[in-house]
């Protein structure tokens, strides 16, 4: 169930992790944050 004010990824945003460098470009919407080595990345690029 979607709740107001959650989070969602978007097609063609780029994110990337801070600790090491690892960089996702996301190719399907979803609700939620990505995460790598137990923190949440940063938004680098938006379409």
């Amino acid at each position: 169930m979607i709740k107001f004010g959650e989070i969602m990824t978007k097609v063609g945003e780029v994110y990337k992790c801070e600790k090491c460098g690892n960089i996702v470009k996301v190719i399907e919407s979803g609700f939620g944050t990505l995460v790598c080595c137990g923190e949440d990345m940063v938004l680098v690029e938006e379409k």
